[in-house]
């Protein structure tokens, strides 16, 4: 073979390598650009479909975490006198007293509902005590006796519900003024009667 053929080869042969090495080249970066591009897709999407589970788990948390206010409780002496019992066949006399707990704001109208009704009250306390034995009257837990208060007090329509007056309040209600200016002044539910406390001292002993 000719010197001139040889050389003639010898390009051809390293044109072919160089074709070969740009053609790998060019599909290396063919798939290292899809690559990237696949890994954009991906993170977008988690990012789409990440974000509201987030979000969504912070207002649920904080929805769970959003405190509930309780009432402010105060107690209103209802009754302060002294009830008989002779269920025993022997007549005792306690000194007595019956505090009702109930919210803050509903205090003041009870004060005067309490004070309208005291035959109605102490009626239905001297049915309660003239039944009640005397292990229940005279034990270290009053727990049975004032629940029964509860529900005679219930029972003969005292404290039951909240005076209309109570639902709203306002300035006059003259003609002409606006219906914002009536404004709640006490809560128109939950329980009114929230528990019943009987403080009393042992029986004296009475001859009727």
């Amino acid at each position: 073979m000719s010197e001139q053929a040889m050389d003639q080869q010898g390009e051809n042969t390293n044109e072919a390598t160089g074709k070969r090495k740009r053609g790998g080249m060019k599909t290396a970066l063919m798939t290292l650009t899809l690559l990237v591009a696949e890994a954009g897709l991906i993170g977008g999407g988690f990012m789409m479909f990440a974000e509201p589970a987030r979000t969504e788990a912070s207002a649920t948390e904080f929805d769970t975490e959003t405190p509930v206010s309780e009432p402010e409780l105060a107690e209103v002496l209802i009754f302060d006198d002294h009830l008989f019992n002779d269920a025993s066949g022997i007549g005792f006399m306690y000194s007595t007293r019956v505090y009702l707990e109930i919210d803050q704001r509903d205090k003041s109208w009870l004060e005067i509902e309490a004070q309208g009704s005291p035959g109605k009250i102490e009626a239905a306390l001297m049915s309660i005590w003239k039944s009640a034995s005397r292990r229940d009257l005279e034990s270290d837990e009053l727990g049975a006796l004032e629940a029964r208060v509860a529900r005679a007090l219930v029972g003969e329509g005292l404290f039951d519900r909240r005076p209309a007056s109570l639902a709203t309040a306002g300035t006059g209600g003259s003609e002409g003024e606006d219906a914002t200016d009536f404004v709640p002044v006490a809560s128109a539910d939950g329980p009114i009667i929230h528990d019943v406390i009987v403080v009393m001292e042992l029986g004296r002993r009475v001859n009727r």
